[in-house]
């Protein structure tokens, strides 16, 4: 009876080191990517608009294969698209590098890592020739909003910083 005791955890203990060996390198892999992304012409590029969004009351940033969106409440209904071909760049096909992109972004934009403040979601959408692809989404959580709007319920629109 002890035997199988004994056997039994020597076989679940290898299997957890196997599982965590797994998660180690798929972590060390995906921080290669990020560190690779956040080091590209592009994100060169998107840097700035990025400094900038830190500074105002961002509602959702949308990242796409196509474009990063972002969508402030501050002012009301302003939105500033970063289309990757329109800056000569081309569309990040690649889903893990796509997510990099999405992590690299709450790394300079610290406001959005903070579960309270901002939720992070995934979604897929299909492609028009066949085939499905995902995209990512940061999202202001209603009470930060609303919090914010009664900071700013007094002052005037911003207009230092705002992206344009």
């Amino acid at each position: 009876m002890a035997g199988w005791i004994i056997s039994g955890a020597i076989v679940l203990l290898a299997a957890l080191y196997l599982v965590r060996q797994r998660l180690t390198a798929r972590q060390r892999r995906e921080a290669t990517i990020m560190e690779r992304m956040r080091s590209s012409q592009m994100y060169g590029r998107l840097y700035p608009v990025l400094v900038k969004c830190s500074q105002c009351c961002v509602e959702r940033i949308i990242i796409r294969p196509e474009e990063v969106r972002i969508i402030l409440y501050k002012p009301m209904n302003r939105e500033y698209r970063f289309d990757f071909e329109a800056h000569g760049l081309d569309p990040v096909d690649r889903p893990a590098a796509l997510k990099a992109l999405s992590q690299a972004i709450a790394l300079d934009v610290p406001v959005l890592a903070d579960p309270a403040k901002y939720y992070y979601s995934t979604h897929s959408s299909a492609r028009d020739g066949g085939g499905s692809y995902h995209w990512y989404e940061y999202a202001v959580q209603i009470d930060y909003k609303d919090q914010m709007l009664r900071a700013w319920y007094d002052k005037p629109e911003p207009e230092e910083g705002i992206i344009r």
